[in-house]
């Protein structure tokens, strides 16, 4: 029962507050303006804000006794082999290059900095903020380079003839999240250290990146024209959700992960769907449409999904 009540305590908080943004949406306490306003703040503003203190903050101790080089390791591997493998079975089923690109993208990238990081500190509190901050350190790079290569060959509105690869490092060193980690990386090595006066009120705002940011994500649900592609958002809902997690767990488990470090990885491998692929799908002429509800069907699966993954993980005693 134990085991029960903490798995309801650390996934029912975070999927409240997105129901929570759902139902202010239907009830028009807020507009879609304002809801499109928000997550463009969010993600420009208080999300990099977060990071950038995150990862300063891990690293502003010691480095040698920050870093763990095997989990960060792994996690890469792993999310690099996860990538490897979609980029050779998709296309084998995908209609159009457009959907096959959302798909890819839609199955690999999570939304490990809304939804991992208030998963982990759930269930481990402060403690899980070094771990984590590194994983993201390593995450939000690789999943915005790997985004925008699969985006740009897959895309409908240029040939890979036309694909310019000092464009595509150009747009990756725009992304406001990998400027972030970065200078987060340097502050932190640095030992650079802000006047409280500037420090508490950086912190302050970081500290509202989350809530804000899943409130938004539930009032930009749409349901409407899920149907119409239901199948395919289902597999792909499956594939993020338990598929690529359960292979995840059984492998890092046999590894000897435990505790703090195996719940991050699941943090990682887990969580549902990046709201973020949906506006980087949209803009980069891939489908979407398939890239918004797999958002959505991903995100509403994964309050049962994680559930079962951390009573499972819970009951035999890995976390």
């Amino acid at each position: 029962m134990s085991d029960f009540l903490f798995s309801i305590n650390v996934v029912l908080p975070l999927f409240m507050l997105i129901a929570t943004g759902y139902i202010l949406k239907q009830l028009r306490f807020v507009s879609e303006a304002f809801l499109s306003d928000a997550n463009n703040f969010v993600f420009k503003f208080p999300l990099p804000l977060m990071l950038f203190q995150n990862i300063r903050n891990a690293f502003n101790g010691s480095l040698i006794t920050s870093f763990n080089t095997q989990l960060i390791l792994s996690a890469f591997i792993g999310i690099i082999i996860v990538i490897a493998i979609l980029l050779v079975l998709i296309p084998l089923f995908g209609k159009r290059r457009a959907t096959t690109g959302s798909l890819i993208q839609g199955i690999f990238r999570s939304n490990f900095i809304i939804y991992g990081l208030p998963l982990a500190t759930s269930m481990y509190g402060d403690d899980a903020i070094i771990p984590i901050s590194m994983l993201l350190g390593m995450v939000i790079p690789v999943y915005n380079i790997a985004a925008v290569v699969v985006l740009t060959v897959f895309s409908e509105t240029k040939s890979t003839s036309s694909i310019s690869f000092p464009l595509i490092i150009k747009n990756i060193f725009k992304n406001p999240l990998i400027i972030a980690c970065i200078a987060g990386f340097v502050a932190g090595l640095l030992h650079i250290r802000f006047p409280v006066f500037i420090d508490k009120p950086v912190d302050e705002i970081s500290k509202i990146a989350t809530p804000l940011a899943l409130l938004v994500m539930g009032g930009l649900f749409e349901f409407k024209g899920l149907m119409n592609n239901f199948w395919t958002v289902f597999f792909a809902s499956l594939s993020k959700l338990i598929f690529i997690p359960l292979a995840a767990m059984i492998v890092f488990v046999s590894m000897g992960f435990r505790e703090l470090e195996l719940a991050a990885l699941l943090c990682l491998f887990a969580t549902p769907t990046a709201v973020v692929s949906f506006i980087m799908a949209e803009n980069m002429g891939c489908d979407g449409e398939i890239s918004a509800h797999i958002v959505v069907l991903s995100t509403a699966l994964s309050a049962i999904t994680i559930f079962l993954f951390i009573f499972v993980l819970k009951s035999m005693g890995y976390i």
